[in-house]
């Protein structure tokens, strides 16, 4: 799907308490170590640092579908949850996601990007390789459920 497609099918758009339900759920599907409600809310009403953004459908106005929780810290974007409906998977949301929340933080003067990503999610480190991003160093035993690495993305801006 094209980024013009994109733009007209998905909105993004901060997210809310109002739809942590639909957040949580995509999360839960998506993650074997799910973040928790009071972790989406830490995000949305209390961390200075955090931009966290849900997408949703024209079609289904509201209906959360995906989302970008990341920091802008000085003049780095810190990509900390990214997921996904599986109904609205491959159609390049998530890329869209990604591609909305490095612009947003190029805007506001960063001049890079980092990200940890379980070595085993070849899905995900496709599509950040293939953003820019590359495997900068790895973070040994940093999952721990299931007790896995983590690749350290990184990515310059501009």
């Amino acid at each position: 799907m094209s980024t013009i497609d994109l733009v007209a099918r998905y909105g993004l758009w901060p997210m809310a308490e109002a739809q942590f339900d639909e957040v949580l759920a995509i999360e839960r599907m998506s993650y074997t170590n799910p973040w928790v409600e009071d972790a989406f809310r830490h995000e949305v009403e209390q961390n200075k640092f955090s931009r966290p953004r849900v997408a949703v459908t024209v079609e289904e106005p509201h209906a959360v579908v995906g989302y970008c929780v990341s920091w802008l810290v000085f003049e780095e974007v810190h990509i900390q949850n990214l997921a996904v409906h599986p109904r609205h998977r491959r159609f390049g949301l998530a890329r869209y996601l990604v591609e909305r929340v490095l612009e947003e933080g190029l805007d506001a003067g960063a001049r890079s990007a980092q990200l940890e990503a379980r070595e085993s999610y070849a899905i995900a480190l496709k599509l950040y390789t293939s953003l820019g991003f590359h495997v900068a160093s790895e973070r040994k035993g940093y999952y721990s459920r299931p007790r896995e690495n983590a690749a350290l993305l990184h990515r310059e801006l501009g």
